[in-house]
């Protein structure tokens, strides 16, 4: 049989190798030297890192496991994303709306469309006409007062 290996030796130490390999193992030490001196050393020095350990950290505390644990992402619900969509387009619509009744708004002007002046003025016209001649006239006055 071949020596064993570092691995090997480890695990037989740690008791984690099978019934039947580890009784395997130690009939290659009764009859290796070399073998049963390197598990013997290894023994040694898990011994003393296993002392230095219990010196650093106190039995007192605990130290807990730590695990990661990767949750899936949520699937995209096509449905909601597009109910989300709208309504804050809504809301963006809402807001300009919003900002453009609260923006000053022009000044009516006083001046009308000329579209008749005094000499268009004539009795024989329609009643509508006349009124409209009329009201212009005024209107006119008014504009020339306040701008005097």
């Amino acid at each position: 049989m071949k020596h064993l290996n570092d691995k090997t030796i480890q695990n037989l130490i740690d008791n984690e190798l099978p019934e039947n390999d580890r009784k395997t193992m130690e009939m290659h030490l009764d009859e290796c030297p070399s073998c049963r001196q390197r598990v013997e050393a290894q023994r040694a020095f898990s011994e003393k890192m296993k002392k230095s350990l219990e010196t650093l950290v106190p039995d007192e505390i605990a130290v807990p496991e730590f695990s990661f644990r990767r949750t899936a992402r949520p699937e995209m619900n096509v449905t909601r994303i597009a109910l989300i969509s709208s309504l804050a387009t809504a809301c963006a619509i809402a807001l300009i709306a919003l900002i453009v009744n609260l923006l000053p708004k022009p000044k009516p002007t006083n001046r009308i469309i000329d579209f008749y002046t005094i000499e268009d003025y004539d009795a024989n016209k329609p009643y509508a006409e006349q009124e409209f001649a009329e009201f212009k006239m005024r209107t006119q006055a008014e504009i020339t007062n306040i701008n005097l």
